[in-house]
């Protein structure tokens, strides 16, 4: 019997000769052969929690991935409504500083006829 097939363990068919092995409960020597089934066993199960381990590890990957995505794109959609916060708010305060600018030159200019007609009026009263 050869338990390996290029490279790699038969699972099945080999696991059940060694346990028919094992379960003989003979009292004979080890052979040769018995501890290289013991061996070959042995290096199965380590395989076997080898593959289950990187199977764990692979959908823990995928896991941790799809969290990434997903916070990813909370995080992209998040900035945009910030930056659209910013946009209107700054829109908004250049809107009132213009409107504001608009009424500051409309006060100075009426406070400016005021004091205009007022001084005209002094010195037309003065001059009499």
């Amino acid at each position: 019997m050869n338990p390996t097939a290029t490279g790699s363990l038969m699972d099945n068919e080999f696991q059940r000769e060694v346990d028919e092995d094992l379960n003989d409960n003979s009292h004979e020597p080890a052979t040769k052969g018995d501890i290289r089934n013991l061996a070959l066993r042995v290096e199965l199960r380590f395989t076997k929690l080898e593959s289950s381990i990187d199977q764990r590890f692979t959908k823990l990957e995928s896991s941790i991935d799809q969290r990434f995505t997903k916070l990813d794109s909370s995080i992209n959609q998040r900035y945009a409504e910030i930056d659209n916060r910013f946009t209107t708010f700054d829109a908004s305060i250049k809107e009132y500083v213009y409107k504001l600018g608009w009424k500051f030159f409309a006060a100075t200019v009426g406070t400016m006829g005021v004091m205009f007609t007022v001084f005209g009026m002094f010195i037309t009263s003065s001059l009499k």
